[in-house]
């Protein structure tokens, strides 16, 4: 790969990681959504010291979007708010509120960026014959509906994405380079960083010690005892890492996970439901899979985005790319990734429907953890298929007119109470940035193929 092709590739992945998240950023008006104003509050609470307690409401007092009645974000492990509270802090307590919110979620913005990049590292891991899938699943992360609406909000999300996408990116590598420390120092760094982000992100990080146990026992054939004592230190690294913070919340809410279902129950429609009819519940599989296509907004100029364009852009790509990634042999797609990627849908589709049956919301961005997992698989169906260019910029196409189109619906939303102001010129600026980044990305990919083409051709055999 030429130099300045890589160059390239990096600026258009950066772009695309920035100009989504940023678009997001102008387009939504700061405290708009339910929870933001409880995450700037937590970061805010942070500054001054203190953890936020679930009964003791807000400190930050936003006048504009909505004001949470109580703390529901103080069950969160604190690393997301330890990140934002030196930008928070000063600017709140200058009585800028809405600045803080701002400078909260652009913050975020970098974190989102940074996820692009960990996404082509974990691709090219997943698949390292062909890097070029790995840069091609960052761009199907960076144009997903839910790393827009995310990284340019105040949501612990993308930073719980970035840090189990790290870990097992880390543990991919140290099965190509067992004897690396600085792959197991990542590793474990990784892991903390999850379990300090979300409680949902644990059964996660059991998942990937598991698997480093099953890699360094069965496959590298070390005696017992010496395969279990790296995952085991991981395991306690991880529970030093965060445990007092688990503890916490059993102190005061009587649950490792700080939640308040009767709280829940009383103050919201929800209630409980049975596991096994959640998980039949055909309605809450098209809502949590629209991580690709999506119509909240109203005023959407089509209804059926969901249903047709999640099975255009996400269910047939990830499922051919399944096919192919099941042979091994022929695909190059490392097994360990792909079972990373079925494990972790797994797990966070039984946590979900756990979620919505204890009376939680059916909220799409819950199964966002997934999107870096499976954009591999979707990207190597699209890199595999007929006419590769003709298809893959028709998928950008599509996904970039949704976009578009979501952006001008919510730009012209009547709102129903006093909200901060939206910034168009910016809008439509990270919008041309993501753009931009999507076709200078599309053309590194065809520079960097059709010169290995030649390449190859010239080393062959007259």
């Amino acid at each position: 790969m030429r130099a300045w092709t890589r160059h390239l590739e990096t600026l258009a992945l950066l772009l695309i990681g920035l100009g989504g998240p940023l678009a997001y950023l102008a387009v939504s008006p700061v405290y708009s959504s339910g929870d933001e104003a409880a995450h700037v509050d937590y970061a805010y609470q942070v500054w001054q010291g203190r953890l936020p307690v679930f009964e003791d409401g807000l400190s930050l007092d936003n006048t504009t979007g909505v004001h949470p009645p109580v703390q529901w974000t103080a069950h969160h492990p604190p690393l997301f708010y330890l990140l934002l509270a030196p930008v928070v802090g000063p600017l709140a307590d200058a009585g800028h509120v809405d600045a803080a919110g701002l400078a909260a979620r652009a913050v975020v913005c970098c974190l989102a960026a940074a996820l692009v990049l960990a996404v082509r590292w974990f691709g090219r891991l997943a698949l390292p014959g062909t890097p070029a899938v790995g840069t091609l699943a960052a761009v199907v992360t960076g144009a997903s509906v839910w790393f827009i609406r995310l990284g340019g909000s105040v949501y612990n999300d993308i930073l719980a994405a970035l840090a189990i996408t790290l870990a097992a990116a880390f543990l991919l590598a140290m099965t190509r380079s067992p004897s690396h420390r600085w792959y197991t120092i990542g590793f474990i760094l990784a892991l903390c960083a999850a379990a300090l982000t979300r409680i949902s992100l644990l059964p996660l990080c059991f998942v990937l010690l598991v698997l480093l146990l099953i890699q360094r026992w069965w496959r590298e054939k070390r005696p017992f005892l010496r395969a279990v004592a790296l995952p085991f230190a991981a395991g306690c690294a991880v529970l030093v890492a965060s445990g007092w913070f688990y503890v916490r919340n059993l102190q005061l809410t009587g649950n490792f996970s700080g939640r308040h279902p009767d709280w829940a129950v009383a103050h919201t429609s929800r209630v409980p439901r049975p596991f096994l009819e959640v998980a039949s519940d055909s309605e809450f599989w098209t809502t949590m899979l629209q991580q690709f296509a999506t119509s909240t907004i109203d005023a959407m100029p089509w209804t059926l985005a969901p249903q047709y364009g999640t099975l255009v852009l996400l269910v047939l790509p990830a499922l051919a790319g399944l096919l192919i990634a099941l042979r091994p042999r022929r695909s190059g797609f490392h097994p360990l990734a792909l079972v990373i990627a079925l494990l972790v849908f797994t797990v966070v589709a039984a946590m979900q429907i756990q979620h919505v049956a204890g009376a939680g919301s059916a909220l799409p961005r819950y199964f966002f953890a997934w999107v870096p997992f499976v954009a591999p698989l979707i990207a190597l169906a699209l890199w595999r298929a007929p006419l590769r260019w003709l298809v893959i910029l028709a998928w950008l196409g599509a996904r970039l007119a949704m976009t578009a189109a979501e952006f001008d619906a919510v730009l012209a939303r009547v709102w129903d109470r006093p909200q901060a102001p939206v910034y168009p010129a910016v809008v439509w600026t990270g919008f041309a940035m993501l753009t931009v980044g999507a076709l200078l990305a599309c053309l590194t990919l065809y520079v960097q193929h059709r010169s290995s083409r030649t390449s190859a051709d010239q080393l062959a055999p007259a």
